[in-house]
């Protein structure tokens, strides 16, 4: 028996790792179409100012599945799943009894003139850190569109290296998607600490280059700013071609059913690629988070190698990050506004900031900055969907733990304000 995987990032070697449990002598080809050996992903802006090195982020050798084919710098280009094949590159096919489609996904290109010039970067892949670096040598000035996750991480990494950063973000405030306003207000005053300027509210009209060099770019209300490289991270789609040559079905992403199986019975998918269900929403997402692909990656896994689990649903927000030396998490749904049962309470104290969101007896999401020791507690209490109704006054108080949860032990709480 044969099982192929496509895709060696996180979803890809967690399927790994589940499927060797299960089964220690199925044969194992795994496919990745970059060069460089599986590594972690969310530390690649590391690599831009050596703060870490590649052996830093390479996964760690006792962590890899004994046996497994592993075949870098192939690209699968069409699945033929009647006859059980993927053509690889332009005429090489290989054979599978079952299938792992984890092909994640790509930065999403904007319509701006100029972007696919040169000197401009996405930053998804060791191979595109290492290219940032180098035209970072002899760059002053860089721009940064997307004050998301890798834009902020890229436009830190830029600055220690000496060089001037402004990062430009259309929506108002930085890290929209994990911030609120309270904590993003925080981070905004740690980024203009370390010297990077934030531009909110505007977009790129054009990128500006003479021959192959940037020199400008143009912001859409026509003012231009010096520019030596641009980084652009708007966000990632789904990297669906290989699904779509073989007919499976897809939307906004592949789907799936609650065991992670596709349209075809002998293809299961994970990770970036899948289209699945918010465990605080019931909504659909594709959510491209690193720690959703590996769950997926390893109940995938464990079905491919005859096992029967069941996927719940990802986290359309599970996010963990350091600013400026301060930490945040942010977890489920953070944007939900008081009323119709929803109660949301915020706490700050400097460059400390707590928010619980609740609807009726249930924590649906939150925010922790500077302290967050006890994220992973909260982070139970969303994904179980826990009646917390007797532990609201532990919930907001300072030394929660998950034995409140089992005991029900009431405590002191401490200073909140309750919003709305």
């Amino acid at each position: 028996m044969r099982t192929v995987i496509v895709g060696a990032s996180a979803a890809g070697m967690a399927a790994a790792e589940a499927i060797r449990k299960r089964d220690p002598i199925t044969e194992i080809v795994m496919l990745s179409n970059e060069t460089h050996p599986p590594y972690y992903r969310p530390l690649i802006p590391y690599l831009i100012y050596k703060e870490k090195t590649g052996e830093d982020i390479l996964r760690q050798a006792r962590l890899t599945p004994s046996n497994l084919d592993l075949r870098l710098g192939v690209r699968a280009t069409r699945l033929d799943p009647k006859n059980h094949t993927l053509t690889l590159g332009h005429d090489e096919i290989l054979s599978y009894d079952h299938l792992l489609i984890a092909t994640g996904a790509s930065p999403i290109r904007p319509d701006i003139s100029g972007l696919d010039g040169p000197g401009v970067f996405y930053l998804r892949t060791w191979a595109d850190a290492e290219e940032v670096a180098r035209a970072a040598k002899d760059a002053k000035y860089a721009v940064i569109l997307g004050a998301g996750r890798i834009g902020m991480k890229s436009a830190f990494a830029l600055r220690h290296l000496g060089i001037e950063v402004i990062v430009v973000e259309l929506l108002e405030r930085i890290v929209p998607q994990q911030l609120d306003v309270a904590s993003a207000a925080i981070f905004a005053q740690a980024v203009a600490e370390a010297g990077i300027r934030t531009i909110l509210g505007q977009t790129l009209k054009a990128v500006n280059h003479e021959g192959k060099r940037v020199t400008s770019v143009t912001l859409d209300d026509g003012s231009n700013l010096k520019a030596d490289l641009v980084i652009v991270g708007v966000g990632v789609r789904p990297n669906l071609e290989l699904a779509v040559s073989g007919g499976l079905h897809v939307y906004k992403g592949l789907l799936v059913d609650e065991h992670l199986r596709t349209s075809d019975t002998h293809i299961f998918a994970a990770g970036d690629v899948v289209e699945t269900k918010d465990v605080v929403s019931g909504g659909s997402i594709v959510s491209g988070i690193w720690t959703n692909a590996a769950d997926m990656g390893r109940i995938a896994g464990d079905n491919l190698a005859g096992g029967n689990s069941t996927y719940e649903g990802a986290f359309s927000l599970l996010n963990a990050m350091e600013l400026g030396g301060l930490p945040v998490v942010s977890v489920g749904d953070i944007e939900a506004l008081p009323g119709d049962g929803i109660e949301v309470f915020t706490e700050l104290r400097g460059q400390t900031y707590r928010k619980l969101v609740f609807d009726g007896d249930r924590l649906i999401g939150l925010i922790l900055v500077g302290q967050i020791e006890r994220a992973g507690i909260y982070q139970t209490l969303i994904r179980e969907k826990a009646n917390v109704s007797g532990l609201r006054r532990e919930l907001l108080g300072p030394r929660f733990h998950y034995g409140h949860y089992i005991l029900s032990k009431p405590v002191l709480t401490d200073q909140y304000v309750k919003a709305g």
